[in-house]
């Protein structure tokens, strides 16, 4: 969460080879499945500076994944690596999904109404309000909200739940950061009009 978090403070501060490295650590180190917090500013980065941002980022991954595949080959004595098997196990099957139990599709939006109320909602209009105001910053907070709708379609495509809490402790930023963006594009259109 702190990852995803600083990286999109320095992809707002224009710093996008750090923004995306900062990513790639979170992503390797902390929890795998940030990985759809973070795609949409990727891709963003790199879509701008390529080589600068694609060599930062691919030296710290493979330094930052070098660690844990090393430790692994220390204690399992064989080479493997617990990200890659995390990510395969959930996302490919392979696994029993029932295990801690599983949800409907609509068991993220139900937890978002229930953790956050009205605020959740708010978060999810941004993307309503958007087109509407056309500043020239709107592809930047585009970027770093769009993960908030990534995530809930990618989440509720699949029965795996068993990281139920960590899912909206992760997005929280983006929640609120929404929230934020729309009250001010909302302020910014009633003193226009």
């Amino acid at each position: 969460m702190y990852a995803v978090t600083l990286s999109s403070a320095l992809f707002l501060l224009e710093k996008h080879a750090m923004a995306v490295s900062v990513a790639a650590v979170g992503v390797i180190l902390g929890w795998s499945f940030s990985v759809l917090a973070v795609l949409p500013l990727t891709c963003y980065c790199l879509k701008k500076r390529f080589k600068q941002v694609f060599v930062s980022a691919a030296a710290t991954s493979l330094v930052v994944l070098a660690l844990p595949v090393l430790a692994d080959y220390y204690y399992y004595r064989k080479w493997t690596s617990s990200v890659f098997n995390l990510l395969i196990y959930n996302v490919m099957g392979g696994g029993e999904s029932h295990l801690y139990g599983t949800e409907g599709p609509l068991y993220y939006l139900r937890n978002g109404l229930n953790n956050f109320n009205f605020c959740f909602i708010l978060a999810l209009l941004f993307l309503g309000v958007l087109p509407i105001t056309k500043k020239k910053y709107s592809p930047d907070l585009l970027v770093v909200v769009s993960p908030i709708y990534i995530w809930l379609a990618f989440m509720s495509l699949h029965p795996h739940k068993e990281e139920r809490s960590e899912t909206f402790q992760t997005s929280f930023y983006m929640i609120v950061f929404s929230i934020s963006s729309l009250i001010k594009e909302i302020e910014v259109l009633v003193l226009k009009g």
